[in-house]
């Protein structure tokens, strides 16, 4: 356990040094991460479904605002819908304006959230954020999440969605309109997806609030609980086929994931807590003080043995003991 806050300690310590370096390439990752999926689901102009292609525009979003970085990805998504069917790449730009307002009029940077939602469900580990965002957000997290659900369900459908949107006329447009938006409302699954999703984050901001020991541990393991239950139960209820050992498998995957970066964000010590009382004009308050794992990084020091050169040696050799 040493060895691992150790480690932890070098790392946040590298981090704080070369943030400004490290930020970027992770950026670039994410980005990649994103265009090279969009690619591989919805690839259909070869031009764009091209390595330099992705990489050209990794570094532009490494470069950018977050907020820019959605924005490319959603103009990427179009470009690639606009080269089977103009009606469309239309409908799927309205519809990703209505998700994007929707998101930057409740949470300005929840860019990522909306990004992350479809690629960890292409990665198969999609539990992943309603835990990790009851632990470092709150409920009005939930409207970018499903956000995000939204935008995955919404790839799926624009699949389907190219074999009937052959015209250009008014008439076709409104077909194509009326299919995905059917298509949308009438998803069980997408809608079983938002509501699991959404108990599972409020459950783990209400456990991780608590004034307990360990309640961020508690919260993890309570979401993954919570997520497994949420979806067995509400696929009975609605009458929605989930798939069992996903559900398990990926629950139970995603809280370690997320334990994880629990670990190296916030490792709190339970054994030495803290309780103090004071007071102001209006409230008397009782506080309790847990304090967070710090651990010294031992420091190698170097010895030079050989240090005294040699022509000092020899002045040393030359001056006679004193008695």
């Amino acid at each position: 356990m040493t060895n691992l806050l150790e480690f932890r300690e070098k790392l946040n310590r590298f981090y704080a040094r070369n943030g400004r370096f490290i930020r970027p390439v992770l950026k670039f990752i994410v980005s990649f991460v994103v265009f090279t999926l969009i690619n591989q689901n919805l690839g259909y102009d070869p031009r764009l479904n091209n390595v330099i292609v992705v990489a050209a525009l990794s570094v532009v979003g490494a470069i950018l605002p977050d907020v820019i970085l959605v924005l490319i990805a959603v103009l990427f998504t179009t470009l690639h819908v606009y080269y089977v069917s103009l009606a469309l790449s239309v409908i799927v730009i309205m519809l990703f304006l209505i998700l994007y307002f929707l998101c930057i009029r409740f949470m300005p940077k929840s860019g990522y959230i909306v990004l992350a939602m479809p690629v960890l469900y292409m990665m198969k580990i999609p539990f992943v954020i309603p835990i990790l965002l009851g632990l470092i957000s709150g409920p009005i997290a939930i409207i970018p999440m499903s956000c995000g659900i939204v935008v995955f369900y919404l790839f799926k459908i624009i699949k389907g969605a190219n074999l009937v949107a052959n015209g250009t006329s008014v008439e076709d447009i409104l077909g194509v309109y009326k299919y995905v938006v059917d298509h949308l409302i009438s998803n069980k699954e997408m809608i079983l997806t938002i509501v699991a999703f959404g108990i599972v984050l409020l459950f783990t901001y209400f456990i991780r609030n608590l004034s307990m020991d360990y309640a961020f541990h508690l919260a993890i393991l309570a979401g993954m609980v919570i997520n497994i239950l949420a979806f067995l139960i509400g696929g009975m209820v609605m009458t929605v086929t989930t798939k069992l050992t996903f559900i398990l498998v990926g629950s139970i995957i995603s809280g370690l994931i997320v334990y994880v970066i629990q670990f190296f964000r916030l490792n709190l010590d339970y054994s030495t807590v803290e309780y103090t009382q004071f007071e102001d004009d209006d409230y008397y308050y009782y506080v309790k003080a847990v304090p967070k794992v710090k651990i010294t990084v031992p420091k190698k020091d170097v010895k030079r043995i050989n240090g005294v050169s040699q022509e000092e040696s020899d002045k040393v050799d030359m001056e006679p003991d004193e008695e």
